[in-house]
Order: C-alpha cells, then sequence, then structure tokens
C-alpha cells in the first residue's frame, strides 16, 4: 500500500508539473504569438508612415515645384537703373536661372506701391527712401540690392522766369526720398520748410503740373526731365549730383516672397547683376535691346545721371561706414527723417530693413 501511495505521488506530482509546464508552455506561446502581433503591427505602422511621410513629401514637392514653376512679379518705374531687368529677360540670364519673371510699369508709382503692399507683386524697385512707407505695412520686407545711383537723373526744375524760390509751391512724392531732396534744394537756397508750400505730385505729371501752374518748381527724373527741357516748359534749377549717396535705388523682397523662395531670391539677383555688368560693356546694343522693349524712341535711353551698380560696388556699399557711401549710414539718415516726421516708431535699425545675404558671392 505505501508503495501504491508513493507511486501515485510520483504520477501526481508528474502530472501537475506537466500541467505547470504545459502552462508554461502556453503562456511563453501566448507572449510569443504577441510579439508577432506587435512585431507584425509595427512593420505596418512603418510601411504605412513610411508611405505617407513618402506621400508628404511628394505633394510638398509638388507644390513647391508649383510654386517655383510660377512668375516672380516685379514693378519698375520708368527709370534707366531698372532697365537690366528688361536685358535680363531679353539676354535669357532669367531663363538660365529657372525663372520667368514678368515685370510691371505702372503709370504711378503709387499704384505700383499699392500692389506691392498688397501681394500683387513679389519685388518691386523704388528709390530707397520710398522703402519706409513699405516697411510700416510690412516689417518682414527687405532691401535685398542696390540697382543703381541716381547722381544727376534727379532734378527740380522751374520756369525760365522763376529765380527767387521763397513762397513758391513745390511738387514732389510727399513721405519719400523727395522731401529729403527738396530739402538739399532748399539749404542751398538758405530756405527752410515754412518758407515754401510742398504739394503731392508724382514724377509722371510733372510737366503738366509746371505748365498748368500747380506747382512753381517740381521734382522728377529721366526720362522726365529731359522730355520737359525739351517742350521748353521748365529748366533744371537743382539735380541728385548736388546730393551724392542721398537717392541709392533698391529691390525691395516682400516678406511672404523672401521666406518661401529665397533660391529664387538669389537667382533674381544674380541674373539681374549679370545683366547691368553686360550693359556696361554694350551700352549700344542694350540700348537697342530696351527701346522697343519699353516702346522708348530710338536713342532716347540715357544713363546720364545714373550709376549702374554691379555685384562688387553692391558689396562696398551694403559695408557699414559713417559716410553717404555706406547704405547703413544712408539708411540711418532716412530712419531719423521719418521718425521725426512721425511715419516710423523710434528704434528702428539700419538692420531691421537691409539684407545683403541674398548678393552672389565676389571671386577672389
Amino acid at each position: 500500500m505505501d508503495a501504491l501511495l508513493g507511486t501515485l505521488s510520483v504520477n501526481f506530482a508528474f502530472i501537475a508539473n506537466a500541467r505547470a509546464l504545459r502552462a508554461s508552455f502556453m503562456r511563453v506561446s501566448a507572449c510569443l504569438v504577441w510579439v508577432a502581433v506587435c512585431v507584425a503591427v509595427s512593420v505596418a505602422c512603418l510601411v504605412t508612415s513610411q508611405g505617407v511621410q513618402a506621400a508628404t513629401a511628394s505633394d510638398a514637392a509638388a507644390v513647391e515645384s508649383q510654386r517655383s514653376s510660377e512668375p516672380v512679379r516685379v514693378g519698375i518705374d520708368l527709370w534707366p537703373g531698372y532697365y537690366p531687368i528688361v536685358l535680363a529677360k531679353k539676354l535669357g540670364y532669367f531663363q538660365q536661372q529657372g525663372l520667368d519673371v514678368q515685370f510691371v510699369l505702372p503709370e504711378a508709382t503709387d499704384d505700383m506701391l499699392g500692389q506691392f503692399v498688397k501681394g500683387k507683386l513679389d519685388m518691386v524697385c523704388v528709390a530707397m527712401g520710398d522703402a519706409f512707407s513699405l516697411y510700416k505695412q510690412d516689417p518682414k520686407l527687405r532691401v535685398v540690392m542696390i540697382t543703381d545711383e541716381s547722381s544727376g537723373g534727379d532734378a527740380l526744375l522751374a520756369k525760365a522766369d522763376v529765380t527767387n524760390f521763397a513762397g513758391r509751391t513745390i511738387g514732389t512724392n510727399l513721405n519719400g526720398f523727395g522731401e529729403l531732396f527738396v530739402d538739399g534744394f532748399l539749404t542751398r537756397h538758405g530756405l527752410t520748410r515754412d518758407q515754401v508750400t510742398l504739394v503731392h505730385q508724382e514724377a509722371a505729371d510733372a510737366l503738366t503740373f509746371l505748365r498748368d501752374g500747380k506747382a512753381d518748381v517740381v521734382h522728377t527724373w529721366e526720362p522726365y526731365v529731359t522730355e520737359i527741357v525739351s517742350f521748353g516748359i521748365g529748366k533744371p534749377v537743382f539735380d541728385s549730383a548736388d546730393t551724392p549717396g542721398l537717392i541709392p535705388d533698391a529691390l525691395l523682397v516682400n516678406g511672404q516672397f523672401r521666406h518661401g523662395h529665397p533660391q529664387r531670391v538669389r537667382k533674381f539677383v544674380a541674373a539681374w547683376l549679370q545683366a547691368a555688368q553686360w550693359w556696361k560693356a554694350n551700352r549700344e546694343a542694350g540700348d537697342q535691346l530696351i527701346e522697343p522693349e519699353l516702346l522708348l524712341m530710338p536713342g532716347s535711353v540715357n544713363l546720364k545721371g545714373v550709376r549702374l551698380y554691379d555685384a562688387a560696388q553692391n558689396h562696398l556699399t551694403f559695408t557699414r561706414g559713417d559716410d553717404m557711401q555706406s547704405l547703413y549710414h544712408v539708411t540711418q539718415r532716412y530712419i531719423d527723417f521719418f521718425v521725426k516726421k512721425g511715419v516710423l516708431k523710434a528704434g528702428m535699425q539700419p538692420d531691421d530693413i537691409l539684407d545683403p545675404s541674398f548678393l552672389p558671392k565676389l571671386s577672389p
């Protein structure tokens, strides 16, 4: 009997151990199955995630490609310093950079600036002094290149019989560089602002203002200066050669385009400067390309009083300094003027509006 009980105990123990072993095996098997399921799910998720990421990246690339294929829209005035945009287009420099550039030339500068702040233009070419009223509306815009400097191309004109300027009415584009230009004229003649009356006048309207007596002295630039003189309506009494460095002309890029398409900005600047350099070396051929494109009379393109800027001159003017050769110094002068007028708030610095990072690097 004891032997039988011992045998039964052994068998029961074996069965218990077998059940325990089976339970353990089942738990292990269940764990392995769970691990397998988790691995499968993870792999599926990874594949799905990669697919989604690939699709997202592909979609983003497609969107960017679509955006890059859209034309770059640029506004310019009828001013010789802006004509390299015509040459860069005609000579294929924009195309070589993979850019489709469309430029518009409105009759009124204010209309063009309005299109720019509304985002209808990606870039605009204006006198540096006009950039600050635009900055107030788009603080993320930047001056990325100087196209040229007016060194005689801007002028104040008066009728031949006007010799005493005290008490006269002077037309210029108010809240722009024209006011500083007029201030230089007044200083030359020992006058102050309260001794004259300033009225708002577009450069293209200068002939009408002078002819119709709306102003005794008008501010305009080429080719309007030559037009007024050729019709015998007025004569220059002051020009930008008397204010060296005061009127640089600039390329402005709005904040949205600058952040969204920095490479396109760089390519645009490079093509423009290439065209400017070519025009300097091929004046006659360049003039002949420009005139029909802008519907100008043959021989009417004139760079007298206009100093075109190339890449080297841009790097030089974007160097910090304390004279009128430095764009930082000129910009600070404008800031002080517009803060005093209440157009800008105190505290603005030149670095807030200047960005030379889009200029091409100079060869050693």
